[in-house]
């Protein structure tokens, strides 16, 4: 096999195994799983986290693809459906995930690599709103402090949808919460919420 398909496969096999059992799985899980000799994940990532590191940004490449369409700004651009379709894209990877978010985003491994504080969701979002500003759709916002809020509502909203949630109804809620911070239409440009 080539090398290439050969470290995909444990790839594949990791992130099939984290998604299923979270941060519990270690390398000869992953070894057992590519049907694969533990030397040979070595020859590939030297560390844990390494291969961490490359399942991570194969998933955010995944995601930055699919977000592309959404982000693709321009004269055109609804800004009224920009933040609840990225927001929509962003908890169905949540929830789709499994384990694997939680050993991706949330886990020591985070704290041993974080990702570059421009590439986290957060600053991402802060982006988007000062696009959204720079448009004239935007309310006059912070944007570094709202790309936070925002990341957080979208995060805390999928882990309820995990536990059982309505999807529709917290959508629902999230899109409404997304309108009213962001929008010059809001109370937030009036000087308050009502």
């Amino acid at each position: 096999m080539k090398p290439d398909a050969r470290r995909l496969e444990i790839l594949v096999a990791a992130e099939k195994l984290l998604k299923r059992r979270g941060t519990a799985v270690r390398v000869e899980d992953v070894v057992a799983e590519a049907r694969a000799a533990k030397g040979t994940f070595y020859t590939y990532f030297a560390t844990w986290d390494d291969l961490l590191e490359a399942i991570r940004a194969r998933k955010i490449a995944e995601l930055e693809a699919a977000a592309a369409p959404i982000l693709a700004f321009g004269p055109a651009t609804d800004w009224r459906k920009v933040l609840p379709a990225l927001a929509a894209l962003l908890i169905d990877f949540i929830t789709a995930s499994g384990g694997l978010h939680e050993a991706l985003f949330h886990s020591a491994f985070t704290r041993n690599r974080p990702e570059p504080p421009h590439k986290r969701l957060a600053a991402r979002l802060a982006q988007i709103v000062k696009a959204g500003m720079a448009a004239g759709a935007y309310a006059k916002l912070d944007p570094e402090p709202t790309g936070v809020l925002i990341s957080a509502v979208i995060h805390e909203t999928a882990d309820q949808i995990l536990a059982g949630a309505d999807r529709v109804r917290s959508q629902a809620a999230l899109d409404h919460l997304l309108h009213r911070l962001v929008f010059a239409d809001s109370p937030t440009e009036q000087g308050g919420l009502s």
